[in-house]
């Protein structure tokens, strides 16, 4: 989910994986979803979100991320990131969050702004798509 904070204009990115297949993604073993919540697992997160999930411009050119964090719940991991304000009308995306753990994976990311979502799905080898925001 990438989302438009209505009153400063930061883009809001959230993940929601299952710990489980991000184990098998990083190739930890039978480590335990309480790894995540070690500095260890958190930079873990951090690295591989960076690694795997890319946002632009509508010319492609990277907007930077900040980790803001990564909480568990239950199965899902959910992981944090801002992109900082954006003013412009399109966004680049792309997602191969654990598409290296199951080449059967898609990746579906919904972008948000003033309650209205359009969204993009991402299977193995699909390339980086271009998004207007709504």
């Amino acid at each position: 989910m990438v989302e438009v904070n209505p009153s400063s204009g930061i883009l809001e990115i959230t993940h929601r994986l299952y710990a489980h297949d991000l184990e098998h993604a990083l190739d930890l073993g039978p480590i335990g979803a309480g790894y995540f919540e070690t500095p260890e697992g958190r930079e873990a997160i951090r690295l591989y979100s960076l690694r795997q999930f890319q946002i632009g411009d509508e010319k492609g050119r990277p907007l930077p991320l900040t980790f803001i964090g990564a909480e568990l719940s239950g199965d899902l991991l959910y992981v944090y990131f801002e992109a900082g304000r954006y003013r412009g009308k399109r966004l680049t995306l792309d997602s191969n969050l654990l598409q290296d753990f199951t080449a059967a994976q898609v990746n579906q990311i919904n972008v948000r702004r003033n309650g209205k979502t359009v969204s993009a799905r991402f299977a193995v080898g699909t390339p980086a798509q271009i998004l207007a925001l709504p």
